[in-house]
C-alpha cells in the first residue's frame, strides 16, 4: 500500500498522467495497448453507430500507454549512453503524444456532434 504519492497536491492533470505511466508496470501498459488495439480493431470491424468516439478513445488510450512504454525505454537508452536511440525515442513519445490529443479532440467533438444530432433531430 502506497502511503506517500510523490505527486504534490496541486500538481496538474499533465504531470498526474505522466507519472501515473512512469510508475504503472510494464504489463498493465502492455494489457492497455493490447486492449486498446483489440476494441479498435473490432470497432473498425464491425462498424457500430458510435465508430468515431469508440476508435478516438481506443487511439487515446492506446497512444497513452505506448507513451508510457516508449518513455520506458528511452530512459533506460539515455541510462546506458545512448543518445541517438534516447533522442529518436524522444521524438516517438511527442508523436504519441500528439496523436493522443488529436485523438481526444476526436473524443470531443464526436461526442458534442452526436449530442446536437439528437438535439436537433
Amino acid at each position: 500500500m502506497m502511503v506517500l504519492s510523490a505527486q504534490r497536491p496541486d500538481a496538474s492533470l499533465i504531470e498526474f498522467l505522466a507519472y501515473r505511466a512512469r510508475s504503472a508496470p510494464v504489463g498493465r501498459l502492455v494489457a492497455e495497448e493490447a486492449g486498446a488495439l483489440t476494441v479498435l480493431g473490432a470497432a473498425l470491424r464491425w462498424d457500430p453507430p458510435a465508430q468515431l468516439p469508440i476508435v478516438s478513445a481506443m487511439i487515446c488510450l492506446g497512444c497513452y500507454a505506448a507513451w508510457g512504454l516508449i518513455d520506458r525505454a528511452g530512459a533506460v537508452a539515455a541510462a546506458r549512453g545512448w543518445t541517438r536511440s534516447s533522442k529518436a525515442l524522444r521524438a516517438l513519445t511527442f508523436a504519441f503524444t500528439a496523436l493522443g490529443l488529436v485523438a481526444g479532440a476526436g473524443i470531443l467533438l464526436s461526442v458534442w456532434a452526436f449530442a446536437l444530432g439528437t438535439w436537433i433531430s
